[in-house]
C-alpha cells in the first residue's frame, strides 16, 4: 500500500513538472532573437524603431548577455 502511494505520489510529480516544463519552453519561444548592440540604449533605441515601422510589435526587451553586448529580443505581429 505504501509502495502504491508512493509511486502515485511520484508520478503526480513528474507529470506537473513536465507540464511546467513545456509551458516555460512555450513562452520562451515567443521571444525572437533580432540584433545585438553595445548598449541598453542602442538596443531599445532600435526595438523602438523596429515597432515603430511595424516590423515586429511594440512589446521587446532587451537582455545583457556578456559584456557590451545587448542583445534585441522581440515578438513578431
Amino acid at each position: 500500500m505504501v509502495k502504491r502511494l508512493g509511486l502515485a505520489i511520484a508520478s503526480v510529480a513528474a507529470s506537473a513538472g513536465l507540464v511546467l516544463g513545456t509551458a516555460g519552453t512555450a513562452e520562451a519561444s515567443w521571444w525572437v532573437p533580432r540584433s545585438h548592440h553595445p548598449t541598453t540604449t542602442a538596443c531599445g533605441d532600435a526595438g523602438r524603431a523596429g515597432a515603430a515601422q511595424g516590423l515586429w510589435s511594440p512589446i521587446f526587451f532587451c537582455d545583457q548577455i556578456a559584456p557590451g553586448v545587448v542583445e534585441l529580443r522581440v515578438r513578431y505581429n
